[in-house]
């Protein structure tokens, strides 16, 4: 116990330093203004023009979702980035109404459903200016939804910019022997590979960075999605459609005869697809999935609670991982924080670390390209295990989550709290970012 409170000590003082260094730096904007709503609504008044501008400026800025809230007097437009929501002003309610109504139109919902939830989409063009190094408009793919609250309608709309190149597996934020693994657990023939998270934790993504790395090859590959977010060369795509009976279950096994050799599974959410997802991986076909354990221990847990049998299950699994996403350091204001990397540098990571010139901490002190946040963009953390003897015993025993964390351990395999401390010694993200994200650090 002396030895873990001293660490927690060393962690905490690493946080704290963070905080207050560099000395130049001043409190973080707690809220970015991407977008001055009041003086574009101010200089026009047609909603048509309005939303052009504010897709224009959200493309430009990797905007992620345009919320337009409804408030007592009046609504707010807010922009996610990075993960975090940023409010950019007030819309009067007759305008904001007039606004909602134009989008709703254009994604083709009905303006007279105003008690239930509604959702739509569709495609804007959008100016070369609106994203750098672009030579001609690009195609970007607007997801709205709306739902009523006790002002008014609450409107959602996700942003996808398909001419965003998707990301390799080397470029999401793997550590090496963590891209080793994930490359071995790709390399098999069949067998089932897990990828696990909770909501908007980049798990689609590193999805479809498997995908690019197996298409090309010999391999049919078949993926069932909900919804599709991008075209992928190489891949054969579907996308679930519950209200009409085309649910994962149903399409997983329509596909098992369409002779695939790699099928993608965006989620199993319940025991037909888990069930037949098991089956598929141990019939000849590599399966790719995701669920929404937060741990990947977890995972396990979680197909064994949806009525998998465990022999099927330890017999298919061929790898787990899991991941949160967290900020990274902007690198056009990173600073250096000298002599902070020892305070959380513990013996299994100064192992790893090799012969690392002098590690440091990092953090943004702020610039026009970050608004002023310190970070720009964001990278997963992950943790992961390919099954050996013992972990597939624990399963077959039906062993609790704790005593295959354990075991991993035991495997010298990265914890996520290790990666997450191994990925900020190297610069790429703040202690504070982690301790936000991952509360067992």
């Amino acid at each position: 116990m002396p030895e873990a409170d001293t660490c927690n000590e060393r962690l905490a003082a690493a946080v704290t330093l963070c905080r207050e260094l560099p000395p130049e730096k001043t409190d973080m904007q707690t809220e970015t203004t991407i977008f001055d709503a009041g003086q574009i609504v101010g200089s026009q008044s047609d909603p048509v023009l309005v939303w052009e501008a504010i897709v224009n400026r959200a493309v430009s800025q990797r905007v992620s979702d345009i919320h337009i809230l409804a408030q007592k007097d009046s609504f707010e437009l807010a922009f996610r980035l990075d993960g975090d929501l940023h409010r950019q002003g007030i819309l009067s309610t007759a305008f904001a109404k007039h606004l909602i109504s134009h989008v709703k139109t254009m994604a083709d919902i009905d303006l007279g459903e105003t008690r239930r939830p509604t959702d739509g989409r569709m495609k804007l063009s959008v100016p070369a200016s609106s994203g750098p190094g672009n030579n001609s408009d690009r195609d970007v793919d607007l997801r709205v939804s709306t739902v009523p609250s006790i002002h008014g309608q609450d409107m959602t709309v996700r942003v996808f910019d398909h001419t965003v190149s998707l990301m390799q597996l080397d470029e999401l934020g793997m550590l090496a022997e963590q891209l080793d693994l994930t490359y071995d657990m790709l390399s098999r023939p069949h067998g089932l590979v897990l990828v696990s998270g909770p909501s908007g934790s980049g798990k689609t993504t590193t999805l479809y960075a498997m995908l690019q790395h197996l298409a090309g090859s010999t391999r049919k590959i078949n993926t069932i999605e909900d919804p599709v977010e991008y075209d992928l060369d190489g891949a054969n795509q579907t996308q679930v459609h519950p209200r009409i009976g085309v649910t994962f279950a149903t399409m997983l096994a329509a596909i098992l005869r369409q002779d695939p050799d790699v099928i993608m599974v965006g989620e199993i959410r319940d025991e037909e697809t888990a069930i037949t997802a098991v089956r598929a991986a141990n019939t000849g076909n590599l399966v790719l999935a995701t669920t929404h354990a937060t741990r990947a221990s977890r995972s396990v847990e979680t197909m064994l609670s949806l009525g998998v049998h465990p022999y099927f299950l330890a017999v298919a699994l061929r790898g787990v991982m899991a991941q949160v996403l967290v900020k990274r350091v902007c690198p056009n204001c990173a600073t250096a924080l000298p002599d902070t990397a020892d305070m959380i540098i513990e013996p299994e990571l100064q192992r790893r670390l090799g012969s690392q010139e002098h590690p440091s901490l990092h953090m943004g002190s702020g610039c026009e390209k970050c608004f002023g946040t310190g970070y720009h963009g964001r990278m997963a953390v992950f943790e992961q295990f390919i099954p050996d003897d013992e972990v597939k015993q624990l399963i077959l025993d039906r062993r609790p989550a704790v005593e295959i964390d354990q075991a991993i351990k035991d495997a010298e395999m990265l914890t996520m709290e290790q990666a997450g401390k191994l990925a900020a010694i190297k610069g790429k993200t703040t202690m504070e970012e982690l301790v936000r994200v991952l509360p067992n650090l």
